[in-house]
C-alpha cells in the first residue's frame, strides 16, 4: 500500500524567503512533501522598496523554491510588482496565470483546487470586511473592492458562497473561526489571553468561517497566528503556534450509515523566525482513509451549538440515521461525500431517506438488533442499556446501583465489580418520530387511522411514563434516596424513532436545584430557546393523551428526600422542563448528554458517547446486573 502523501505548513514567511526556502529544501530532501502549504503573509510589508530585495531574487530564480508550494492572501496586499505579475499572467490564459516563480502556486483569495496528489484545497484570503473599502486590521483603508484578488480583505458572501464546495482535504485561511477554542483544554500564550479579556480579541475572527468549517469538514484546517503587541511594545510576543484537539463533526445527513468519521485538526503557525522560536514548520501525512473510531483526546465540534443570531439558519448538520441504542440515536460515522450544498436545503426538503423497521436500530423487527441490551418488553415500549453509556459500571455503585447479592438482606457490602451505569433508555415499540396521534402506527383492529393513532399514542405514553417512574423508584430505593434521576426526550419530525434517555443523578443537585439550573445555563452558553416549565402536560390519564405542539426538548427532573428519620418516603422534587424548538432550526443533540456529564463531572471523559464504548461481554454483563436490580419494579414481570 503506497504512503499518504506528506504536507509541510509553513508560518507567515514576511519576505524571509531565503531562509525558509532553503529550511524547506533540507526538510524536502529527506522527507519528500507532495507540497508545501504557507499560511499567513508569504510576502514582506517592504518588498516594493529596492530590486534587490529577496523578492526580487525569488522572482528572478535566484532563490528557487524547492517543492511546489502554495498560498493565499494574507492580512496586507501582495507588492506592487506581484500584483502587477500575477495580473499579466491572467491574461495569457495559457493556465498558468497563478504562477509567481516556479513552484510556487498562488491558490486565489477564494479558490476550491485539486492538486496533482488528489489533495483539495479550499482557500479564503484576507481579513473579513462588511462592506468593500473598508479598513483592515492595521486600520488602513485598502483602494479597491473585497473583489480585488490581491487585496487583504473578503466578504460575507465569499464566505457563504464556499459552504457548497462540497467538503476539503484542506482548508486555508487569513484568520480564525470564531469560537474555535470553544471545549478546548488548549491554551493561548498568556500575553494573548489577557489582551482577549481585556479588550476585543488580537485574534481576526469570523462566525461565517464558523460555519463554513462546519460545512466542509475539513481534515486540517490551517491558518496563521498574528504577531501580538502588549503595552504599546513594552512587552511584545511576536509571534505564537496553536494547535487545538483534533474534533470530530455530527454523523452526516444521509442514510449510508458509514462508519467513517470526519474529524477536524486546527493550526495557527507562528511566523518564520520569530524571537520567542514558536513552531513555525509542521508535517504531516493526511491518509486517504478517514478513521471509524474517534482519535484520542478528541473532543466534539466546537460549531455544534454555535448560533449567530441568524433568523435563518441552515438545515441541521445531523439528521438521525440510528444505531443500535446509541444514547443520541446516532452512530460514530458519517459518509465522506454529499458536502456543502444539502446545509442551504430547506429541512423538510433535505434528501434524508426515512429508515423503515427493518433497519430502524430501535425496531425489534430490525435482524440486526443488538437483543443482549434488551431489559424489559412492555405492550407498547420496551427498556434497555444504552450504548456508549455516560455513567461508569462504578460510578454509582457505593450508591447501590448494583446486582443484589445472596447477603442483601442483611446489608452486606455490595461488591463494586457487579455495579451497573442506570443509563437506560425507553423506547417506544412503534417505529415513528414523535409520540403524537399521526405519528404512531395505528392498530390494526381500528378502523379510524386518526383514532388508532391517538390511542396508540396515549398507551405508548402511558407505559414509557410507567417505565420511567419505576426506574426512579428502582434508583431512589437502591439508593436510600442519596440518587435522583434526569430524563429527557428530543421530539422532532424529522426523528428516525423517538425515544427517552434515563440517568441517575445525585439528589442533593435536584432538591437544590443545581439540575435546572444547569440545563439554563447550558442553555443560554448555546443561545438555545428558553427552557419553560411545563405542569400542563397531560400524562395520558383519563382524559387521554395531548403530545405537545410541535419541535421540542423535554427533561424530566426527579428527586426524593429522606423523611425526619433519615428513611425514603420523605418529600418527592420533581419538574418538567420544555424548550419549543423552530420548526428544521439547528439543535445540538448532545445538549442533554452534556448537562448530565458536567454535573457528575464526567465531561472531560465521558461527554461524547462514541468514546465510551463497552465489549460486548461488558454490556451483557450491565444488562444483567440491571435485570437483577431491576426486577422488583419491573411490573411487565407481573403481568
Amino acid at each position: 500500500m503506497a504512503e499518504p502523501p506528506k504536507t509541510i505548513v509553513l508560518g507567515s514567511v514576511n519576505g524571509q524567503f531565503a531562509a525558509a526556502f532553503k529550511k524547506l529544501g533540507a526538510l524536502h530532501a529527506k522527507n519528500q512533501f507532495a507540497c508545501c502549504i504557507a499560511t499567513g503573509n508569504l510576502f514582506g510589508p517592504n518588498d516594493d522598496d529596492s530590486d534587490d530585495s529577496e523578492l526580487a531574487l525569488l522572482l528572478s530564480g535566484q532563490i528557487e523554491v524547492p517543492v511546489t508550494t502554495y498560498f493565499t492572501v494574507g492580512t496586507r496586499p501582495f507588492p506592487t510588482r506581484i500584483a502587477e505579475r500575477l495580473d499579466k499572467a491572467a491574461e495569457t490564459d495559457d493556465g498558468e496565470g497563478n504562477e509567481v516563480c516556479p513552484n510556487l502556486h498562488y491558490l486565489g483569495k477564494r479558490s476550491v483546487t485539486k492538486t496533482a496528489e488528489g489533495l483539495r484545497i479550499v482557500a479564503l484570503g484576507g481579513l473579513l470586511v462588511e462592506d468593500d473599502g473598508a479598513a483592515s486590521a492595521d486600520g488602513v483603508v485598502r483602494a479597491g473592492p473585497s473583489t480585488d484578488a490581491c487585496l487583504p480583505f473578503h466578504s460575507v458572501a465569499d464566505e457563504a458562497s464556499l459552504r457548497g464546495a462540497h467538503g476539503a482535504d484542506i482548508l486555508l485561511t487569513a484568520i480564525w473561526p470564531r469560537g474555535i477554542q470553544r471545549g478546548s483544554a488548549q491554551a493561548l500564550p498568556d500575553a494573548v489571553s489577557f489582551l482577549s479579556s481585556s479588550s476585543s480579541s488580537p485574534i481576526p475572527s469570523s462566525d461565517g468561517l464558523a460555519d463554513l468549517v462546519a460545512a466542509l469538514r475539513p481534515r486540517y484546517h490551517l491558518t496563521a497566528s498574528p504577531d501580538i503587541v502588549v503595552d504599546g511594545g513594552a512587552q511584545a510576543v511576536s509571534s505564537f503556534f496553536y494547535e487545538r484537539e483534533a474534533f470530530f463533526h455530527p454523523e452526516r445527513p444521509d442514510a449510508s450509515h458509514s462508519l467513517a468519521i470526519d474529524v477536524t485538526r486546527f493550526l495557527s503557525l507562528a511566523s518564520w523566525g520569530n524571537a520567542g522560536k514558536a513552531k513555525a514548520l509542521y508535517a504531516f501525512a493526511l491518509s486517504r482513509d478517514a478513521p471509524t473510531l474517534v482519535p484520542a483526546g478528541c473532543t466534539p465540534s466546537p460549531f455544534l451549538g454555535r448560533a449567530n443570531g441568524q433568523k435563518k439558519r441552515r438545515a441541521p448538520l445531523e439528521p438521525e440515521p440510528y444505531a443500535r441504542f446509541s444514547q443520541d440515536g446516532r452512530h460514530g460515522g458519517g459518509a465522506r461525500g454529499g458536502r456543502g450544498k444539502r446545509s442551504r436545503r430547506d429541512p423538510q426538503a433535505a434528501a434524508h431517506v426515512p429508515l423503515g423497521p427493518d433497519k430502524c436500530f430501535f425496531c425489534l423487527s430490525n435482524p440486526n438488533l443488538p437483543t443482549h441490551m434488551l431489559a424489559s418488553i412492555g405492550d407498547d415500549a420496551y427498556l434497555a442499556t444504552a450504548k456508549g453509556p455516560l455513567p461508569l459500571s462504578t460510578t454509582f455503585a457505593e450508591q447501590g446501583l448494583v446486582a443484589p447479592s445472596e447477603e442483601e438482606e442483611g446489608k452486606a457490602p455490595r461488591p463494586r465489580t457487579s455495579g451497573f451505569p442506570g443509563h437506560m433508555i425507553i423506547v417506544p415499540l412503534s417505529h415513528a418520530p414523535t409520540i403524537s396521534a399521526g405519528a404512531m402506527h395505528p392498530a390494526a383492529d381500528v378502523m379510524s387511522t386518526e383514532a388508532s393513532g391517538q390511542l396508540v399514542a396515549t398507551k405508548t405514553f402511558r407505559e414509557m411514563t410507567r417505565f420511567r417512574e419505576s426506574l426512579q423508584a428502582m434508583v431512589a430505593s437502591r439508593s436510600r434516596q442519596t440518587l435522583g434521576a434526569v430524563t429527557w426526550e428530543i421530539s422532532r419530525q424529522r426523528n428516525v424513532h423517538v425515544h427517552w434517555q434515563f440517568v441517575p443523578v445525585p439528589a442533593d443537585l435536584v432538591v437544590g436545584g443545581l439540575v435546572e439550573a444547569a440545563f439554563r445555563v447550558e442553555a443560554a452558553n448555546l443561545e438555545l430557546p428558553a427552557l419553560v416549565e411545563d405542569s400542563s402536560i397531560q400524562d395520558g390519564g383519563e382524559d387521554g393523551f395531548k403530545p405537545i405542539a410541535g419541535d421540542y426538548f423535554r427533561v424530566w427532573i426527579w428527586g426524593e428526600t429522606k423523611d425526619d428519620d433519615g428513611n425514603g418516603g420523605g418529600r418527592i422534587v420533581g419538574k418538567t422542563l420544555v424548550m419549543h424548538l423552530d420548526e428544521g432550526a439547528y439543535f445540538d443533540l448532545q445538549y442533554g448528554r452534556r448537562v448530565v456529564a458536567k454535573l457528575l463531572g464526567l465531561e472531560a471523559t465521558r461527554a461524547v458517547w462514541q468514546e465510551c464504548s463497552q465489549t460486548e461481554a461488558e454490556e451483557e454483563a450491565d444488562v444483567a446486573a440491571f435485570r437483577a436490580a431491576y426486577a422488583p419494579w419491573d411490573f411487565t414481570l407481573a403481568e
